[in-house]
């Protein structure tokens, strides 16, 4: 299924050449930017599905290109899974544009009538969680190749990718500029044949969430007693992925009326005895890691569901763990309370990588329990790998990780201010990926430098 929709997006790229002449013929719509006019912006990303860190990357996207442009000079829209999901993250000039999980002609049609296109998901390529996903965003990729549009990947990860979607990156994106979030995104972005070069991810400046007298109220509500320092756990089922197209799975579903593991139509997760028992392992190990650790330290947990799927591992964990316990779930809370509860926290384990990214600007000391290369990356830049980076998969997980927090909560002064300066790095590079961003739109436009854009420095 998976190929048959890599090969319908190769056709639709190729006819999208021809969009132009067919729209003069009144066959459809088609724009193209016009000095003195609005550039229309669109945001292909991941977004309404209520994960916390896609949905607080392109808010921060967002924020930037009205700084950088002047927000009369644009039009954006976000291409979005659930509008309500997305209300009140933007202001009302952005407009959001919903879309199917069967996204060919809706991405298509999209692409048609916008300037230019933002590949705003962090996993940009990868075969991780879905081959279908990154098909998403060389679909776009290539329509706007066709139409010689500019397009650009916006602090992205380029990752392991099955073969025929190695080779689909390869061809759809050769005209789309890569700015990824780490070098080693960058390698595997060079091997495909693909130019870029290495960024950071867009949501170190995410807005200011909640005030802390409102977040505390939030806490404080939920069971916290306002004095005890506060342990995120960050937790997801890392053994269900990728998800995968199954035709023969969604027919049976409809004849027998049963759904076990599907994510979404003919779209399913993975499963099997031994997933299950790993992720058994899995949230045990961090239920026994917690437990001994606060008989040191008498920490009062919060549990955290960065995407709507994790409400079932908070589930299972805050079961394993057996103690009152805060949670905060991305299925029912918006991504400023999200962050706002990730800023209060005074130690997190997390196997998200966005709740690393969000708990930062406050230094808060991170342990690492990674599934896949993006917490390892991080993890390495801020040089806590050898001190904090766990695996999911690890055998002795559970001693791991209670003597690693037990490490960094000793160290945590240190800890603080050598992410409190990492973060500031980070700002600063977010300014330069702007700059380099505008400069690219307008050249692919053919725009001069001297169009009236501004640009304003907030860091």
């Amino acid at each position: 299924m998976d190929r048959i929709l890599c090969f319908l997006i190769y056709i639709i790229s190729a006819f999208a050449r021809f969009s132009k002449a067919l729209a003069r013929l009144g066959l459809g719509s088609y724009e193209e930017w016009k000095p003195g006019s609005p550039l229309k912006i669109l945001m292909v990303g991941y977004n309404g599905a209520r994960n916390t860190g896609a949905d607080a990357r392109v808010v921060a996207i967002v924020d930037q290109l009205r700084e950088l442009f002047g927000p009369d000079k644009i039009r954006i829209t976000v291409m979005t899974l659930n509008e309500k999901t997305l209300a009140g993250y933007f202001p009302e000039d952005v407009r959001l544009l919903r879309f199917s999980s069967i996204f060919p002609l809706d991405l298509y049609r999209a692409c048609c009538t916008h300037h230019a296109a933002i590949l705003c998901e962090g996993s940009a390529l990868k075969s991780t969680f879905a081959n279908a996903l990154s098909l998403f965003f060389c679909e776009a990729a290539g329509i706007m190749d066709a139409q010689k549009k500019p397009c650009i990947a916006y602090g992205s990860e380029v990752g392991k990718m099955d073969a025929f979607l190695r080779k689909a990156a390869s061809r759809l994106c050769r005209n789309t500029y890569f700015i990824t979030r780490t070098r080693e995104s960058q390698k595997v972005l060079e091997s495909l044949g693909l130019t870029g070069h290495v960024g950071t991810d867009t949501a170190w400046s995410y807005r200011d969430a909640l005030d802390a007298e409102h977040t505390d109220a939030l806490l404080k509500k939920a069971g916290w007693d306002g004095k005890k320092p506060l342990l995120g756990i960050a937790v997801m089922n890392p053994f269900c992925w990728p998800v995968r197209a199954s035709f023969g799975k969604w027919v049976k579903g409809l004849i027998t009326n049963t759904h076990d593991g599907q994510y979404d139509k003919w779209y399913y997760f993975s499963d099997s005895p031994a997933r299950r028992r790993a992720f058994r392992h899995y949230i045990r190990s961090i239920a026994g890691a917690v437990n001994l650790f606060r008989q040191e330290q008498d920490f009062f947990p919060v549990l955290i569901g960065m995407e709507r799927l994790d409400a079932q591992a908070c589930r299972a964990l805050k079961k394993a763990l057996g103690i009152p316990c805060a949670a905060f779930l991305s299925g029912e809370c918006s991504a400023d309370i999200m962050s706002g509860v990730l800023l209060r926290l005074s130690l997190l384990i997390t196997s998200r990588y966005h709740a690393a990214v969000l708990s930062i600007r406050n230094g808060c000391p991170i342990a690492a329990v990674s599934i896949d290369e993006r917490l390892d990356s991080l993890m390495r830049e801020l040089a806590l790998d050898r001190r904090a980076l766990l695996h999911a998969s690890d055998k002795d997980l559970a001693d791991r990780l209670c003597l690693t927090l037990g490490n960094i909560y000793g160290g945590r002064k240190q800890i603080h201010m050598q992410l409190v300066r990492k973060y500031a790095q980070y700002q600063i590079k977010l300014d330069e990926m702007g700059i380099f961003l505008r400069d690219y739109l307008l050249a692919g436009l053919g725009a001069s430098g001297d169009q009236p854009l501004t640009l304003r420095h907030n860091h």
